[in-house]
């Protein structure tokens, strides 16, 4: 009990102290520097005080006016925040110690308003029963103006003064939200090979030709929302949402590609797009706009820095790509983990006996629903996540468990070689994870052997310079892949130690009037001899191509011509059998061709 009636005597106390408050902030001179003042009412007297100083800071003179029986709220506030302020000064279910926050539109004086923040605070009497409430009105014109340039400044690309993608993803997202019925169209736009523009006329110049385009856009589309939106996304992309009529999205297209046409620069500018329409699905499962603008630059990017075509539609080609790379990227770990990926081999042999010399290290998907999925399917996918370097390790392990296999067997063994990606290049580790495979496994050095891409070379010569110096230092042979299909091949087997040269089938001559190519494919394969590198040819699919090789002094060779890429099993059953040599191949091409033309080979 006698600690109620402290509580209650602090109270009371408390409450004669706040009672004063309005006097000390009069007096303390903090009401006008921080350009305030404070309106206070007494529930018990029903007494309102009004600051003098009110008719400095709000226009007309709230005091007169209320002795007068003329207070409303519709002479100072501007209308479009008249509800709000309604509501702030309904005191009907205040209670003491409430505390409450506006922010609000005051005329000053006649057609001219500013922003004030309002407080309002209720205090209690002893019993906890509201007695007074103070409210203070303070100027916030010029805070709230810099919060508003901010927020401007922070929904608009600086360089082009159009929204930026999140102030679009917003937008978008409010008006589908608003139409739910309405189909829309998302077109994503760039010009290509836009940084040579940068390149041959500075990189101010390449602003100006940005700023165009989105001058363009916007010229085209009108002010924000009353007909669609757009945005700049990032250096010269675009996007732009409008209904889904065909007749503007192709006005628009039109509209662009004249205007870049039109820019006084000596430069073919070229612009791609890609536009997707959204569903009924798309409607139904409220599906993100980071999503469908994604979908229309999935259909850009089948046409970009294409020549013919500029412009792509999404559809189902598109869409079914997508969910077969999202299938892949979703099931690749778990694949790897259940030994989905089986080691194929394909044969290197001596074209002259047709005699297995070695083989290179391939890698198939046999998916437990899919069946059969192709590399040219996944390894693009796997490059660019990072994912293919998990694989090269996997691929590699497999190969030297199959030589320790064969050597503990008593087999032949011959060498296996394995490719290594663009990707192990970065991996500062990659010769260690060899060093530690080929231990545990104790394979010879000179049964595994690494495959380098003539096109990483070009690209990145450097890193293959270190690895390929690196591997002969441990006394691994380095392979140069794909010898031709870059654009400095002899200046990368000038800088890059390898010790053997597989040439592109690009340089194979289609026939032996090919001169050009007969010519050329001569001299890299005695170019070769006098460096001392060995020569593979890779894609070798005929008995006139065997023969060419041969006659130039190319004895080992890789192509379906003799043995496609094999499953394990099947490797070794072939290594088992009697090799056919180019001789045997030649009688039985002869008696072939004898059988077609007296029409017994149609015969069943």
């Amino acid at each position: 009990m006698e600690n109620a009636q402290e509580s209650r005597g602090d109270r009371q106390l408390s409450g004669q102290e706040r009672q004063n408050e309005a006097e000390l902030l009069r007096g303390s001179g903090i009401l006008e520097q921080t350009h305030s003042f404070i309106v206070e009412y007494n529930f018990k007297t029903k007494q309102c005080y009004i600051d003098p100083a009110q008719c400095e800071h709000v226009y007309g003179d709230w005091q007169k006016e209320k002795d007068q029986g003329h207070g409303d709220f519709k002479r100072v506030v501007l209308k479009d925040d008249l509800t709000v302020v309604q509501d702030f000064f309904d005191f009907s279910d205040l209670k003491a110690g409430e505390r409450r926050n506006m922010d609000a539109r005051f005329y000053v004086k006649a057609h001219d308003y500013e922003w004030f923040r309002v407080s309002l605070l209720c205090y209690g009497d002893a019993a906890g029963d509201r007695e007074r409430v103070l409210i203070m009105f303070t100027n916030a014109e010029q805070e709230l103006e810099t919060v508003r340039k901010l927020k401007f400044l922070l929904a608009k690309d600086p360089l082009t003064h159009m929204p930026n993608l999140d102030s679009f993803i917003q937008m978008t997202g409010e008006m589908l939200r608003s139409q739910p019925d309405s189909s829309y169209a998302f077109i994503r736009m760039d010009i290509d090979k836009f940084r040579i523009i940068n390149q041959m006329y500075g990189t101010k110049e390449g602003d100006n030709v940005l700023r165009y385009v989105g001058v363009k856009i916007q010229e085209w589309a009108g002010p924000i929302l009353e007909y669609g939106t757009y945005c700049r996304i990032s250096s010269d992309i675009y996007c732009v949402c409008i209904p889904a009529d065909a007749d503007d999205v192709g006005e628009l297209i039109g509209f662009i590609q004249t205007s870049l046409r039109a820019y006084p620069l000596k430069f073919d500018m070229v612009m791609s797009f890609g536009v997707y329409i959204t569903c009924e699905e798309d409607r139904s499962g409220h599906v993100p706009v980071s999503t469908l603008m994604d979908r229309a630059a999935s259909a850009q990017r089948t046409v970009k820095n294409s020549y013919v075509q500029h412009i792509a539609y999404y559809d189902n080609a598109i869409r079914k790509k997508e969910i077969a790379e999202q299938m892949i990227a979703s099931e690749m770990k778990h694949a790897l983990e259940t030994e989905q990926f089986q080691l194929y081999l394909q044969p290197k042999c001596d074209m002259e006996t047709g005699k297995m010399i070695g083989s290179e290290a391939l890698v198939r998907w046999l998916h437990p629903t899919q069946g059969m999925i192709s590399p040219g399917e996944f390894i693009p996918i796997f490059e660019k996540n990072g994912f293919i370097a998990e694989l090269d390790d996997f691929i590699m392990r497999k190969s030297c468990q199959l030589i320790r296999k064969w050597l503990d067997e008593g087999s032949p063994a011959y060498p296996i070689s394995v490719n290594v990606s663009r990707t192990d290049l970065y991996n500062p580790n990659l010769l260690e994870q060899i060093q530690a495979c080929v231990k545990a496994y104790d394979v010879p050095h000179d049964l595994i052997s690494f495959e380098l891409t003539e096109s990483a070379f070009v690209s990145d010569n450097m890193q293959l310079y270190n690895l390929a110096r690196l591997l002969q230092e441990n006394q691994f042979h380095v392979l140069m892949d794909d010898f031709g299909s870059g654009y400095s091949s002899l200046n990368s087997l000038r800088e890059i130690p390898v010790d053997v040269l597989k040439i592109d089938l690009k340089f194979l001559p289609p026939s032996t009037d090919d001169w050009r190519g007969i010519v050329i494919l001569q001299s890299i394969v005695d170019m070769a001899k006098q460096l001392g590198l060995d020569v593979v040819v890779e894609g070798v699919e005929t008995l006139e191509q065997a023969e060419f090789l041969l006659s130039i002094g190319c004895r080992t060779a890789q192509g379906y011509y003799f043995y496609r890429p094999l499953p394990v099993a099947e490797y070794e059953r072939c290594l088992a059998e009697e090799p056919k040599g180019i001789g045997q191949r030649r009688i039985e091409e002869q008696q072939k061709q004898a059988m077609e033309s007296t029409g017994f080979g149609l015969q069943k």
